[in-house]
């Protein structure tokens, strides 16, 4: 160091103070990134993995980590529906874990074997899957809306009419209610489950779910018989059940006392109707059960609203009723007076059990085509855990280009649902930054170029407005507002704001450091101030212009709390207003995707700015 002369360690030193700087300022933009990333990360999650907080999220990598994303997706994120379908005792969706098995020819060959059964099966015995939940997208929600849009051609005064329905678009056109859980539910006859029950007949095979008894039976002997003990369970029935999950629901009565006393109860009290198969011989019981409750077959006649001749005309009934007497009437007779001896049970497992023994004819065969090593058909299980991980395996970009993108389609379709939301934040941010490029330079203009004795008693008083919260002054712009009739207007979102504090302080400072010899040789050559201004003062102010237009910029985009109080009418409503009101009512994730998206203009805009603003730190040392 000594050998190096003075000039040269002065050089040296200060290259070490910019290096140094350089690094501090890289280390403040990746504390600025990583967030932003974290954030970014978060939008093209879901359930399944919106707590994990990584740069990168797993499933992008992992099949395995894409699965429990695909089964909260198609089970619409209901844990039990997805333990009841897999036959596993998951407690949350982040739990859910792929079956550990490889998926190989025989596997391949079970899993169509499945899925054909699946696509013959009667529609009442299964369920469209991916339906929406807590606000999440849903792409049968989607593909059921473009349904519509076809059938209506577009018109949604004519699907209102049909379906006597008052919805404002075919956007917020809700999916008809199934309630397949009550034993006594059918489908209608009104227009809407017509058309839903046609829409449903075309979807894929992938798409839909089958409606499973045996998991209804294991819950109903858990809960209400066996009070979650299996040991008193296997000490009654005589076997030797590790869990409830391996009980199956035979199709007729069992001949063991104590699993028939079960499966008569389980018959009576909760298997839905529409899975029951009586046989003919019941009629006798039920014109008996009718006789003794009505008496008389006038009674019965008026209560049925019908023109039976006796009783021994009444025959059992070839559909369900749809309601009053005759439905109490029915659902009494089963849980009272129907011969459980007559019954059937037709649920899809025991169908896929019958589809096996048919194809096959033996177990073995059927063990030594799919892998599987089912004791016999009456234990053999519907292979849905399997068919899911088939499908991940063999769809896997497909699912991450889906999930990467559907929160994003999401937002960008509640915007364009809101479309005056884009119109009136465009104009409201233009209207802003304008008004803060002309208003306050001239103020800051004003008070720099005139040695006003009273000057710095206006500093101090536009720097006392930044001591307050901007929320204190909500209340009163409120009311002068609305005295001066401007509430629900443009008017009301830009003149409060037009006048800045902080900017005219901040425009005031940079006009003082401009070189005093300008004005002079402006003034010597005739110029006005207002030439002055525009000729001198406007091209060297580029810089803090540009911080203010940005500053007013990022304070109206991201305006919503005095923006919803002044426009409390939706017409007028700004888009960080609508983001405020769609985060109310959508899970965390789709928050996510809506804010960055929402920060787009902003880091666009300060891009555009920055060069601008860059240029302004080096302008002190040429003046």
């Amino acid at each position: 160091m000594a050998l190096i002369p003075k000039v040269g360690r002065k050089s040296l030193k200060m290259r070490l103070v910019i290096a140094m700087l350089y690094i501090l300022l890289t280390a403040g933009a990746i504390t600025m990134v990583y967030p932003f990333l974290l954030m970014l990360s978060s939008s093209i999650t879901s359930s399944a993995d919106v707590n994990r907080y990584s740069v990168i999220p797993r499933y992008l990598l992992s099949d395995e980590a894409l699965f429990p994303k695909y089964a909260e997706m198609r089970y619409n994120n209901d844990i039990d529906i997805i333990n009841q379908s897999y036959g596993t005792d998951f407690s949350r969706i982040e739990d859910v874990t792929a079956p550990r098995v490889s998926i190989g020819p025989k596997e391949t060959r079970l899993v169509r074997d499945w899925q054909r059964f699946l696509a013959d099966l009667p529609d009442n015995f299964k369920q469209a899957c991916f339906q929406p939940y807590m606000g999440a997208p849903s792409k049968l929600e989607d593909r059921y809306r473009e349904f519509c849009k076809r059938r209506f051609k577009n018109d949604i005064s004519k699907l209102n009419k049909l379906y006597i329905e008052e919805n404002v678009n075919f956007e917020v056109l809700g999916l008809p209610f199934e309630r397949y859980k009550m034993r006594e539910w059918e489908p209608d006859d009104s227009p809407k489950m017509s058309d839903w029950i046609e829409f449903r007949r075309h979807l894929p095979v992938t798409w839909m779910r089958p409606i499973l008894i045996d998991p209804a039976y294991q819950i109903f002997l858990r809960d209400t018989v066996y009070e979650g003990s299996i040991k008193r369970l296997n000490k009654a029935w005589g076997t030797r059940y590790r869990k409830f999950q391996d009980i199956v629901f035979p199709p007729v009565k069992p001949i063991q006392h104590a699993q028939a006393a079960d499966w008569t109860r389980f018959v009576r009290e909760c298997l839905p109707f529409r899975y029951m198969k009586i046989a003919p011989e019941a009629v006798r019981a039920y014109r008996e059960f009718l006789e003794d409750r009505y008496k008389t077959i006038v009674a019965l006649n008026l209560r049925y609203n019908s023109s039976y001749d006796s009783f021994e005309d009444i025959s059992l009934p070839s559909s369900l009723y749809r309601g009053g007497s005759p439905l109490v009437d029915w659902m009494d007779f089963v849980a009272q007076r129907l011969p459980v001896k007559y019954v059937r049970a037709i649920n899809c497992e025991n169908l896929y059990r019958e589809h096996l023994r048919k194809r096959f004819g033996t177990v073995a065969a059927a063990n030594a085509a799919f892998g599987t090593r089912w004791e016999s058909f009456d234990v053999a299980r519907c292979p849905i855990y399997l068919a899911d991980w088939h499908y991940v395996k063999t769809h896997a970009g497909e699912l991450r280009r889906e999930y990467v993108g559907r929160n994003f389609v999401y937002v960008t379709k509640y915007v364009m649902l809101h479309g005056g939301a884009i119109a009136n934040t465009v104009i409201f941010v233009l209207a802003v930054v304008l008004t803060h490029l002309i208003v306050n330079p001239l103020c800051a203009y004003a008070l720099s170029r005139y040695n006003l004795p009273y000057a710095y008693k206006v500093l101090l008083f536009l720097l006392a407005t930044m001591a307050f919260p901007a929320e204190v002054a909500m209340i009163p712009s409120f009311l002068l507002l609305k005295q001066f009739n401007l509430l629900n207007t443009y008017w009301a979102l830009i003149l409060p704001g037009m006048a800045n504090g902080y900017a005219i302080f901040l425009l005031k400072g940079f006009f003082d450091s401009l070189p005093k010899e300008l004005y002079e040789a402006g003034i010597i050559d005739g110029a006005g101030e207002g030439t002055m201004f525009r000729k001198i003062t406007l091209p060297m102010s580029k810089p803090i212009f540009a911080v203010i237009a940005l500053q007013a910029f990022t304070g109206a985009y991201g305006a919503f709390m005095y923006a919803m109080l002044v426009c409390q009418d939706s017409k007028m409503w700004t888009l960080m207003v609508w983001l405020y009101e769609l985060q109310m009512k959508v899970p965390q994730y789709v928050t996510m995707a809506a804010l960055t998206m929402a920060a787009i203009p902003t880091l666009f805009v300060f891009i555009f700015a920055q060069n601008v603003i860059m240029r302004g730190i080096i302008i002190p040392s040429y003046k």
